[in-house]
C-alpha cells in the first residue's frame, strides 16, 4: 500500500505567527510614532538666523504622525492577529469575551518587545541628534523623544485621569469602528479609521501626557533607554512610569464594558445585523470567538 504523507502545519499559522504579526506591528507603530516626536524635539531652530524649523516643530507633526504610525500598524498585522498592536486592546478585548485570555500574555510580549526593538533602532538611527540634544548632560533629559511624561502642572490624579479617559475613548471607539451593525466601514478602511481617531485623541488630551494610552507604546522605548542611562528613565518624573502602564490597561477594559452595556446592548435590542454587505473577515482590531 502507497504511504501516505501527511503535512504538517505550520507553527505560523497560530499563535506564534500571531506574535509575529503583532511584533512588527507594534515595532511599525513606535518607529514612526516616536520618529515623528524625534522630528519635532531633536531639529529644533534649524531655520533662517536659528528660527523654528518651519513645519517641523509643530504639534499637529506630531498628532497626525501618530495617527498614520497607528493606521500601518494595523495594516500591517490586521489579518493576522487583529492588530492589537497595544496591551490595553488585547486586555479589554479578552475581558470582553473576545479574545483567549490564553493568548493574552503572548501577545503582551510580542508588543512589549516590537516597540523595545524599535527604540532600539531610534536609538542608533537619531544618534547624532540626540547626542547634540543632550550635551553632556544625563540620558533621560531626550527621553520624551521615546516615553512620555506629564506636564508640570499636571498631577497624579489628573496624568492618570487623562491616560485612563483617552484609552477609554480609544478602546470604546475602536468598538464602534469595527460593529458590523452600526455604520460600519469595510476592513480595508478600518486601519485610516482608527488612525483618525488617534489624532482627534491627540487633538484633545494629547498635551497633558503625552498620552501613551499604550502600555508598550510607553514600556518598550523605556526600556530600551532603562539599558543606556542606568535605568533612570524609570525613576524619572518622580517614578511616573506605572501610569501610562495601568491607567490605559483599567481604561481600555472600562471602555470595552461602557460599549457592550450601552451602545452594544442598544444593537442587540433592536436585532439589528451586519450592514449591508458588510465584510467582516481580516477585519482589523478583531478576534475570532474566543476559544
Amino acid at each position: 500500500m502507497a504511504s501516505q504523507s501527511v503535512s504538517r502545519p505550520s507553527p505560523l499559522a497560530g499563535i506564534y505567527g500571531e506574535m509575529v504579526a503583532e511584533f512588527f506591528g507594534t515595532m511599525i507603530l513606535i518607529l514612526f510614532g516616536d520618529g515623528c516626536v524625534a522630528t519635532v524635539f531633536l531639529f529644533t531652530n534649524l531655520g533662517a538666523n536659528g528660527a523654528s524649523t518651519p513645519f517641523a516643530n509643530e504639534w499637529i507633526v506630531i498628532v497626525f504622525g501618530w495617527g498614520l504610525a497607528v493606521m500601518l500598524g494595523i495594516y500591517v498585522a490586521g489579518a493576522i492577529s487583529g492588530a492589537h498592536i497595544n496591551p490595553a486592546v488585547t486586555l479589554a478585548l479578552a475581558a470582553t469575551g473576545r479574545h483567549p485570555w490564553s493568548k493574552v500574555l503572548p501577545y503582551w510580549l510580542a508588543q512589549v518587545l516590537g516597540a523595545f526593538v524599535a527604540g532600539g533602532i531610534l536609538w542608533f538611527v537619531y544618534q547624532g541628534a540626540l547626542q547634540a540634544s543632550i550635551a553632556g548632560g544625563p540620558v533621560t533629559s531626550i527621553g520624551g523623544v521615546f516615553y512620555t511624561a506629564p506636564k508640570s502642572f499636571v498631577g497624579v490624579f489628573g496624568a492618570f485621569g487623562d491616560e485612563f479617559v483617552g484609552t477609554a475613548l480609544l478602546v470604546g471607539l475602536i468598538l464602534v469602528i469595527i460593529d458590523a451593525r452600526n455604520q460600519p466601514v469595510q476592513s480595508n478602511l478600518n486601519p485610516l479609521i482608527i488612525g483618525l481617531l488617534i489624532v482627534a485623541i491627540g487633538s484633545s488630551f494629547g498635551l497633558n501626557t503625552g498620552y501613551a494610552i499604550n502600555p508598550a507604546r510607553d514600556f518598550g522605548p523605556r526600556l530600551w533607554i532603562a539599558l543606556v542611562s542606568n535605568f533612570q528613565s524609570f525613576s524619572a518624573d518622580n517614578y511616573y512610569f506605572w501610569i501610562p502602564i495601568v491607567a490605559p490597561l483599567l481604561g481600555g477594559v472600562v471602555g470595552a464594558f461602557i460599549y457592550d452595556y450601552t451602545i452594544g446592548k442598544v444593537l442587540e435590542a433592536k436585532k439589528l445585523g451586519p450592514s449591508g454587505d458588510t465584510v467582516t473577515t481580516g477585519e482589523a482590531v478583531r478576534e475570532p470567538a474566543a476559544e
